[in-house]
């Protein structure tokens, strides 16, 4: 909370692009979500019983002021485009090189995965959300990396390539099979998710 009692309001996220950009759009990311936070919830998050159900926060998050971590270095990004047999996109590429991880970034996701964790959606979930003989449709599911964990899912489509190297980005509600309309970045979608974690602490 703001020290007017007020909650913090949620700029517009600029969809950053490089370290650079993010490393600013991160940095008053962190700022807005502790402010937004009363003594109760940020104790709840550091208290590791918390913890063992929900992405929780370290006391040395909290007191730097980053709810993310130390950058990826380039071999530790190449490593994981060969484990998955795909490039990351540009907009995530810089994410990590600016935080291997983040905290939440969207309503009901906890947190945004390490690069040791994105994986296909199929080894995550199965097969069950794929149609036989489809037309296509499924090919989010199909070809779709998980980027973040939670209630809900964060996708990269990596069927669906746009000119600029970025993928097609959707939230996905587990629960009810919702997939979000598409969004043409990675750093799009943030800018989406963030708009909806704004919904839930305000």
């Amino acid at each position: 909370m703001t020290d007017d009692g007020q909650s913090s309001s949620v700029p517009p996220a600029p969809c950053p692009g490089t370290p650079e950009e993010w490393r600013a759009y991160l940095t008053e990311y962190s700022d807005w979500a502790l402010d937004s936070m009363d003594e109760e919830e940020l104790a709840d998050l550091l208290d590791p019983r918390f913890q063992l159900i929900r992405s929780g926060l370290s006391e040395q998050q909290v007191s730097s002021r980053w709810l993310g971590y130390e950058p990826a270095d380039e071999q530790l990004i190449a490593a994981t485009e060969e484990r998955l047999g795909v490039p990351l996109p540009p907009s995530l590429r810089a994410f990590l090189r600016t935080s291997n991880g983040w905290w939440r970034v969207a309503g009901w996701i906890d947190s945004l995965h390490p690069c040791a964790e994105i994986e296909w959606f199929t080894k995550c979930f199965g097969e069950e959300w794929l149609e036989e003989g489809s037309d296509g449709s499924d090919d989010v599911f199909r070809f779709g990396l998980v980027i973040a964990r939670g209630e809900d899912v964060l996708l990269l489509d990596t069927s669906d390539v746009l000119e600029d190297g970025e993928y097609r980005a959707y939230l996905l509600a587990v629960k009810y099979g919702q997939l979000s309309d598409p969004c043409d970045s990675f750093s799009e979608l943030l800018t989406l998710g963030r708009e909806e974690y704004k919904d839930v602490v305000e």
